[in-house]
């Protein structure tokens, strides 16, 4: 099994996403250092993509986003390593058609590609624990991930800070690029935030 962790941006990017929708499902990509994943077999996440909100199976969007994060991640050294989903049901965590598919296809890519889903109850300020379960696609089926722990405890900490100065009222997903091309999908910006807490 894969050697899983997220950086500070990629967790606070995933949480905030999920705050800035949550009466909406959202989903996203996790990207990782592509020459780790080659010569370690371990995912180190080092940015998000948030991705839709507005509705999370559609596949001719997601195909054209994919090709848009492809082509960035190449120029970075980068790759996308992980789906991340929050259902629109507030106490569902459970992983759908959508989020399976995805991570197939991710995995016939990355064998160590990862899913995780969120759990909407766990996206508060004062959330002392990481806000998803992490699974793997083994043996033709997605398994939840023995290892418990894939951020450090700061990290959580940031989130939190983020979450209680309203940083997700600035973070931009594909759907919001969508509607107006010169929203950023990269998130520049909400980058920068982030960098200022570290």
């Amino acid at each position: 099994m894969a050697d899983v962790t997220l950086n500070v941006q990629a967790y606070c990017k995933v949480i905030l996403h999920a705050a800035k929708y949550p009466h909406a499902g959202v989903c996203g990509v996790l990207l990782a250092e592509e020459n780790k994943v080659k010569e370690s077999k371990s995912l180190k996440f080092v940015d998000c993509v948030p991705l839709f909100h507005i509705s999370l199976g559609l596949a001719p969007m997601l195909e054209a986003a994919l090709l848009q994060i492809e082509g960035y991640c190449k120029t970075k050294g980068l790759v996308i390593g992980g789906y991340y989903q929050a259902n629109p049901n507030y106490d569902d965590q459970m992983l759908n058609h959508s989020a399976k598919t995805v991570g197939r296809k991710l995995s016939d890519h990355i064998p160590e590609a990862c899913v995780f889903m969120i759990d909407n109850r766990r996206i508060f300020p004062e959330s002392v624990s990481e806000a998803y379960k992490v699974y793997l696609f083994k043996d033709n089926n997605f398994k939840e991930s023995d290892k418990r722990e894939t951020v450090e405890e700061d990290t959580i900490q940031k989130a939190s800070d983020l979450l209680r100065a309203e940083a997700y009222r600035k973070l931009i997903d594909f759907d919001n690029h969508l509607d107006d091309l010169s929203n950023d999908w990269r998130n520049l910006e909400i980058n920068q935030l982030i960098s200022q807490c570290v």
